[in-house]
């Protein structure tokens, strides 16, 4: 399937209008990831932001001892947020199998942003989206090692994530 295709059928870019999709193929590259591929690691500067078309991978908080899964990606997420908000990385990302990945230049996704008030928009409306779901799958992590998962997510309408 062409990188066009691929962009405009993405979870991210859907009711996007054909012209910004066009602008961010622009932006756009195929990476494909071996199983436990690091992508990157907490801490680092973070430089593009991605979108998963295939495979699966696991948002980590990771030390030297041990990796904690936080979240599970798949086809139709999108992860590196950091990139589009110039702040380090949070988490660890690895790759859990053999997967395919959208990798956006996050200077020139953010320029592109700064010149085109609504990719902008519809950017930083879909990112809050990543972020919010990123910030549930921690607090559910959190409730599940403390042992109040059920009670705490079934009260909220949250369910603990695939591990």
């Amino acid at each position: 399937m062409a990188l066009s295709n691929i962009l405009a059928a993405h979870a991210f870019t859907q009711g996007m209008p054909p012209g910004l999709v066009k602008k961010l193929l622009e932006l756009a590259r195929e990476v494909s990831l071996e199983p436990d591929a690091i992508v990157f690691r907490a801490g680092e500067e973070s430089r593009d932001f991605y979108l998963v078309v295939s495979g699966s991978l696991s948002v980590e908080l990771s030390t030297p001892v041990y990796a904690i899964n936080i979240q599970t990606l798949t086809a139709g997420d999108a992860f590196g947020w950091s990139a589009l908000l110039r702040d380090s990385t949070h988490f660890q990302v690895r790759a859990r199998e053999k997967s395919l990945v959208l990798c956006l230049d996050g200077e020139r996704l953010l320029e592109a942003c700064r010149q085109d008030p609504r990719l902008g928009a519809e950017i930083y409306r879909r990112l809050a989206e990543v972020v919010a779901t990123r910030l549930r799958a921690t607090e559910i992590r959190l409730l599940e090692f403390c042992g109040a998962a059920n009670h705490h997510s079934s009260r909220r309408g949250l369910r603990p994530t695939a591990h």
